[in-house]
């Protein structure tokens, strides 16, 4: 037996963006065990552990106490079930899928070498999902931002006249610091004047404050009902050959490549038949993406996330073709493919009017030949417009793409087989013109909370299909359709109608998948 207790003050702790989705301060309390009596794969061990670890939660230690001491155990595999456990999970690998169980006759199965990896990434990710929603620290609702905002009301009457009031007042932190102000003036039958101060989570005061709130939600039953998960999928267990293209190596991104690159390996490739190229304009790894994205460490602060993915992946597969591209596929890329002709757009002249392009780079040559020469193309990009660019590419060049999207304890999965559906036909018109881009960062367009139980779950079904794909035994159109996540109940729903569209009907009135996707883009483009 093993136990896992929180460590809030480690260095991850700097790197979590999961505090709008815990609450931190009971998570720090939690004592969870896990049950390990080797009767299951050691790889599930494995990804326990990187998942605890990415949670913020120490590496486990030995104990001899009672499981009764325990607030939730985890039991690997065909563990035994101590008589006197109460709040439980049974994670399980099997032939073809995973399960998560209080069952106790429910046994494992065999999974295949290629696909243990991912398989025990996806378990893994599902249980740690029951710690977290079962021992209550979800919180009731999604906070994406904390702060501490600070008024001072003045009599305008002692005030100096004529003068600005930043020039004649200072306002002092407990060090010293002079604390950045603004000046609200209120008709509230006073006349007073307010001086607003915020305070971010993160700084000495707005710390102590918000330490000493707590969010719940009022009747709350935490007495949550087990989740019953069993999830299947294609057995693969061929050789993986083939080129793919792999838009994002961000959350979603890393945790395919982690469950491709490790599959192949684990089977005894080298991968000496694959051709990956990685695509993203990120130039630099920042400390916050360390805590979902699995591909990096903190010596990799700064650098190009393509080009660092790229050496990782070089690092497991030596004889496999990886490279690394800093850019963005885009509608330049699409209108190349479409057109045959070269788009160049001046970045430099563009205006903030223009703010379709942002996630855009200029057309470039090698990427359109490695479209051309792909055999399917994985989306890990961060908004719809986007995903619905690539799906015109994959549309256009009649290969399928891999696509999900994950926040907070959301998420979903689609595959895009041959000329089946698209991003409009499955999500509305809406797919093609949202431009926000979606970002667990403070400063992001739409900031939100991350966490690794969902970026872990969904970029490892990305990498599982991914080897389907790409695999002689396997194919895509055995998976489901579609899969949506809701980490709340830790449910999952599996729609298998890969023409499954609500908007297909009216949209195929316009044209061919390619057709009608590409002709919203470019008409979305023109009228910004």
């Amino acid at each position: 037996m093993n136990v896992f207790t929180t460590n809030v003050d480690s260095p991850m702790r700097t790197t979590l963006r999961q505090e709008g989705l815990v609450d931190q301060q009971l998570l720090g309390k939690l004592r969870i065990a896990v049950v390990d009596d080797g009767k299951g794969t050691p790889r599930l061990r494995e990804s326990i552990n990187l998942i605890a670890e990415q949670l913020g939660i120490e590496v486990p230690e030995k104990f001899n106490d009672e499981y009764s001491d325990y607030d939730f155990l985890i039991c690997i595999g065909d563990s035994s079930v101590p008589s006197n456990a109460e709040n439980y999970t049974r994670v399980q690998i099997l032939d073809n899928g995973v399960r998560i169980t209080s069952d106790l006759e429910s046994r494992s199965g065999s999974p295949s070498a290629l696909q243990e990896s991912g398989l025990c990434t996806v378990g893994a990710a599902l249980g740690w999902q029951e710690v977290l929603r079962r021992t209550g620290v979800t919180m009731p609702v999604e906070v994406p931002k904390k702060y501490v905002t600070v008024n001072l009301r003045l009599d305008p009457s002692s005030l100096p006249h004529d003068e600005e009031l930043d020039d004649v007042l200072g306002i002092e932190s407990g060090d010293g610091e002079l604390i950045p102000f603004r000046t609200i003036s209120r008709d509230d039958g006073t006349g007073h004047v307010v001086l607003n101060m915020r305070f971010d989570e993160g700084t000495e005061l707005a710390d102590m404050v918000l330490k000493s709130i707590n969010l719940r939600a009022k009747n709350s039953d935490r007495n949550l009902l087990p989740a019953e998960i069993d999830l299947r999928i294609p057995r693969s267990e061929g050789e993986v050959s083939g080129s793919v293209v792999v838009a994002g190596v961000g959350g979603l991104g890393s945790w395919a490549m982690h469950a491709l690159s490790n599959g192949v390996s684990n089977a005894g490739d080298s991968g000496s038949n694959l051709d990956i190229h990685l695509v993203d304009p990120d130039t630099e790894v920042e400390i916050h993406n360390l805590n979902r994205q699995v591909l990096y460490t903190n010596k990799d602060i700064g650098k190009a996330k393509a080009e660092v993915s790229a050496d990782r992946i070089s690092e497991i597969l030596p004889q496999a073709k990886v490279s690394p591209h800093i850019d963005a596929l885009g509608l330049p890329h699409l209108d190349g493919l479409v057109n045959g002709q070269t788009v160049s757009i001046n970045t430099d002249e563009l205006n903030e009017s223009e703010e379709w392009f942002d996630d855009f780079a200029v057309h470039s040559e090698d990427l359109i030949g490695v479209l051309q020469n792909a055999d399917v193309v994985l989306s890990g990009v961060d908004n719809l417009r986007s995903r619905s660019v690539l799906s015109a590419i994959s549309s256009h060049l009649d290969i399928p793409m891999i696509n999900a999207g994950a926040r907070g304890f959301v998420g979903s999965f689609d595959i895009f087989t041959e000329n089946q559906t698209c991003m409009v036909c499955r999500y509305g018109i809406r797919a093609i013109s949202q431009y926000q881009t979606m970002s667990c960062q403070e400063d992001g367009e739409v900031p939100f909370s991350a966490i690794v139980t969902s970026t872990a779950l969904f970029g490892a079904l990305e990498g599982l299909s991914l080897i389907s794909a790409l695999s002689d035994d396997s194919s895509l159109s055995d998976w489901p359709s579609q899969i949506i996540w809701s980490g709340w109940s830790n449910k999952l729903d599996c729609h298998f109608d890969h023409g499954f569209g609500p908007f297909k009907g009216a949209f195929l009135t316009k044209g061919s998948h390619s057709e009608h996707l590409t002709n919203f883009l470019f008409e979305a483009e023109v009228s910004e």
